[in-house]
C-alpha cells in the first residue's frame, strides 16, 4: 500500500460526522487526522498540519465551507459533502475534486478516494471538473429526492423531509418542528435552525417561528396562515417576509 492520505472532516451534523468517519475507518489508506465540527476549527488543522484531503459540509454556521476554501492558498485537495445540489457550480469554480450530495452511500465514497488518490500521485482524472461534477451530481438525485433536515430529539438525532415541514415554533427552551402528520420537539435553537434550512423554502416570520413558504395558504400584513392555523409576523421580520410572500403570489 502507498503513502496514507491524510483527510479531515469538517461537517456540524453529528449524524453526517459519524457516517463519514465509519466510511473512512474502512478505508486502510486514509488517515482521519481530525474531525471538525466548523470551519473555524478546520482551518486551524489546515494551518498547522499537512492535510492532503478534506471532506467538506457546505452550510454550517458563521462560515460556510464554499467561504472556507476560498480563504485557503494553497489548498488541500477539497470534497464537498452535502444536502444542496445548487452550489456545484460554485464548487467547481473553486476547484473541488468532487462534490457529493447526502446520503453518502460508501460506494461512492470510495470513489471520492480513488479519484482523490489519482490527484495526489500526478494522476489526475482526464475529464473536466464542471463535467465530472455534473454528472455527480445527477447520479446522486436518486439517492436524494427530498433535502433533508436532521436534528437532535429525544436523545437520538432524527432524518426529517424538508417537504413535509408546515413550520417551527420556538417556545420556551425548545422547538416544536410542525409537520403535515406530527410534532417533532428538540432542544437546538431556531435560530441555529434557520440557518440549516434553505431560504428558497422558508423563511422566519417572527422571532418564535419559521413557516414554508410553499404551506402558506394566506397572509396580511400582521400573520399568515398555515394549515388553518394563524401565525403571527413579527415587526422586525414583516419587511422580508412580505416581500417573499408578496413575490410569491404574483
Amino acid at each position: 500500500m502507498g503513502k496514507k492520505i491524510k483527510c479531515i472532516i469538517v461537517d456540524d451534523e453529528p449524524l453526517a460526522r459519524n457516517v463519514l468517519e465509519n466510511y473512512a475507518d474502512q478505508i486502510e489508506q486514509l488517515e482521519v487526522v481530525a474531525v471538525c465540527t466548523n470551519a473555524v476549527e478546520a482551518f486551524g488543522h489546515i494551518q498547522k498540519e499537512n492535510i492532503d484531503l478534506v471532506f467538506l459540509d457546505i452550510k454550517m454556521p458563521k462560515i460556510n465551507g464554499l467561504e472556507l476554501l476560498e480563504s485557503l492558498n494553497p489548498s488541500p485537495l477539497v470534497v464537498f459533502t452535502t444536502a444542496y445540489r445548487e452550489f456545484a457550480i460554485k464548487a467547481f469554480e473553486l476547484d473541488a475534486i468532487d462534490y457529493l450530495l447526502k446520503p453518502i452511500s460508501l460506494g461512492r465514497f470510495m470513489k471520492t478516494v480513488a479519484k482523490a488518490n489519482k490527484y495526489l500521485t500526478g494522476n489526475p482524472p482526464t475529464l473536466q471538473h464542471e463535467a465530472q461534477i455534473q454528472e455527480n451530481t445527477k447520479n446522486n438525485q436518486t439517492e436524494t429526492e427530498s433535502d433533508l433536515l436532521y436534528i437532535k430529539a429525544q436523545r437520538k438525532v432524527v432524518k426529517l423531509d424538508l417537504s413535509n415541514i408546515l413550520y417551527l415554533e420556538s417556545l420556551n427552551d425548545k422547538v416544536i418542528i410542525h409537520n403535515a402528520n406530527q410534532a417533532v420537539t428538540t432542544t437546538q435553537r431556531i435560530g441555529y435552525l434557520a440557518e440549516k434550512l434553505p431560504s428558497k423554502q422558508f423563511i422566519r416570520i417572527h422571532r418564535s417561528f419559521i413557516v414554508s413558504v410553499e404551506k402558506v395558504t394566506a397572509f396580511n400584513s400582521i400573520m399568515v396562515e398555515v394549515n388553518g392555523k394563524e401565525l403571527p409576523i413579527g415587526r422586525n421580520y414583516r419587511s422580508q417576509a412580505l416581500t417573499i410572500l408578496q413575490d410569491r403570489s404574483r
